[in-house]
């Protein structure tokens, strides 16, 4: 698929917010539908996509944290 392609190709700090950005619309989507239609496997896909979308931001966050670091030249702060 070009999306693929596309995907493979474009650097983590174009490529993540991306993919954060389509899961979170499937994830209203489903949960849309899920609130107008009802099933609970709507909801459990919506609930799904979230949570990939919530996982994706916190690992890009930390690697954005450290491209930043050492782009920089300083220290990656310790996880709290």
């Amino acid at each position: 698929m070009l999306i693929n392609v596309i995907l493979r190709v474009l650097p983590f700090y174009l490529r993540e917010p991306v993919i954060i950005a389509i899961c979170l619309s499937f994830a209203g989507l489903a949960l849309y539908y899920f609130v107008q239609v009802g099933g609970w496997g709507r909801g459990g896909f919506g609930l799904l996509f979230l949570a990939i979308a919530v996982l994706r931001g916190y690992f890009f966050r930390k690697e954005w944290r450290a491209h930043r670091a050492a782009k920089t030249g300083g220290a990656v702060r310790p996880p709290a």
